[in-house]
């Protein structure tokens, strides 16, 4: 009896041991996937913003508060330095009409106590009563009242009409084209009010060859400088490639929205013939700063960083065909450069070596 229950006893076990096994067996187990380490090319490079504009683009504003009258001009005409562009109405301005209206009578009463000395002083002088130095500065000093009185009627003129008829050539009324171009932008409306301080009346470009403008952040600047390529993909028409060279780079950086930004230029030098730019096209320009050939690579999404902040990746130290039981060595490394994809390992790999990427599945 009791070897019969000590044998049934130890089927019992093994029977127990077995179903411990397989339940173990039927355990899910991730399994991450890896790739080799192998040589390749590698540009790092930064993308910036910008867009395709004329190389000069003047913006004209008005010199007075006044009524757009008339624009007789359109966007895409082309217009010759000096000519019209728009027609303007002025609005007094109420204090400067009121000091320019004291100006005057205050050169009236000027000038006519200058004109009573000179009557006084021929009368003197004809009588040989005072010198000719004196009856001289008689006659300048009504001269020079009745040019006070002329300056102070023009001042009141240009208040009220933005114009002075001693100087018709700078007519305030009559906006004028600087430059030989095109128009580029309208900003206002005929009956629209207008100041020297507020919107430009329009964009005059000229006729030049068209240039990339954009703006790099200050972290990048460093890696810019002329005569670096610049691949454009513009915004109108993605499927084209153009090319430019940068021509300038600014000194001096502009605060946007907290970030310094400096301005670059790039001059286009290959354009496809079925492609027809357009000032003001968007466009984005990719600049490659450093290069890399047939150095050992793994992607960026191999390396981790531990609590210091040092890079590692986790190198596959078991038999790649034994999925079940995959075994992993933290491995220091040292990175080189990144295309965003792909990033160079100086040290601590090998080619061929096998580490794991983010991807997993379970069996």
């Amino acid at each position: 009896m009791k070897i019969k229950k000590s044998l049934y006893l130890s089927i019992a076990f093994a029977l127990v041991l077995l179903l411990i096994l397989w339940l173990f067996s039927r355990t899910p187990r991730n399994i991450y996937s890896y790739v080799e380490a192998c040589y390749s090319d590698i540009a790092s490079s930064i993308t910036i913003s910008g867009k395709i504009s004329s190389d000069i683009e003047v913006e004209i504003k008005p010199r007075i508060s006044a009524y757009v009258s008339k624009i007789p001009v359109k966007c895409g005409d082309t217009v010759e330095k000096g000519q019209c562009l728009a027609i303007l109405e002025a609005i007094p301005d109420i204090l400067a009409l009121e000091d320019a209206n004291a100006a005057i009578e205050l050169e009236k009463i000027a000038l006519k106590q200058a004109e009573t000395d000179f009557e006084r002083a021929e009368m003197l002088y004809a009588g040989q009563n005072i010198s000719t130095k004196e009856y001289e500065q008689f006659r300048n000093a009504l001269s020079v009242a009745k040019e006070k009185m002329a300056h102070a009627l023009n001042r009141r003129d240009i208040v009220v009409d933005g114009s002075s008829g001693r100087s018709p050539k700078y007519d305030e009324s009559i906006v004028r084209s600087p430059i030989d171009g095109v128009i580029s932008a309208i900003f206002v409306n005929e009956g629209e009010t207008v100041s020297p301080i507020g919107k430009p009346l329009c964009i005059v470009a000229d006729n030049g060859p068209l240039v990339f403008k954009g703006t790099v952040d200050e972290t990048d600047i460093m890696s810019i400088c002329k005569g670096m390529e610049l691949t454009l993909v513009l915004g109108a028409v993605p499927d084209a490639v153009v090319l430019a060279e940068i021509v300038s780079v600014s000194s001096f950086g502009r605060n946007e929205g907290g970030y310094t930004q400096f301005e670059i230029e790039a001059a286009l030098t290959s354009v496809p013939d079925d492609v027809q730019l357009r000032s003001g096209f968007s466009a984005n320009a990719r600049i490659v700063t450093r290069r890399a050939e047939h150095v050992l690579s793994v992607p960026e999404e191999c390396i981790h960083f531990d609590q210091n902040h040092m890079p590692y990746v986790l190198r596959l130290t078991s038999s790649p065909k034994n999925k079940r039981h995959q075994n992993w060595e933290q491995v220091p490394v040292t990175l080189g450069i990144s295309d965003g994809r792909t990033i160079q390992i100086t040290s601590g790999l090998s080619e061929h070596d096998s580490v794991r990427s983010l991807s997993k599945s379970t069996i």
